[in-house]
């Protein structure tokens, strides 16, 4: 599983997922530790992890393509969250970074 149970982890996962590909993890496996697999983990695979009718799904959308080059994980433009999309300005506004 992937992830932390720091109170701000900023870009520690990120992290953590790029070192999980340079061990020679491929981009798909890294992506299904960190959604459908954590989900399984934590006792919630029936309601989140994977997009499915009737789980929850909060989505980021990336500039690029992952599976071709994994930092492109870093270039989210858009996220929507409990069925709203943001763009990444408004979201920086809302934290009170722009």
């Amino acid at each position: 599983m992937a992830g932390t149970d720091k109170a701000v982890p900023a870009h520690s996962l990120h992290r953590e997922l790029e070192l999980y590909v340079q061990a020679g993890i491929s981009p798909m496996d890294v992506i299904r530790l960190a959604t459908s697999g954590a989900a399984r983990v934590m006792g919630m695979a029936g309601e989140v992890g994977t997009v499915e009718a009737g789980k929850r799904a909060d989505l980021i959308l990336v500039e690029g393509n992952p599976l071709e080059h994994f930092g492109d994980l870093r270039k989210v433009t858009r996220v929507v969250k409990q069925g709203r999309m943001y763009d990444t300005g408004e979201l920086w506004k809302m934290a009170g970074f722009r």
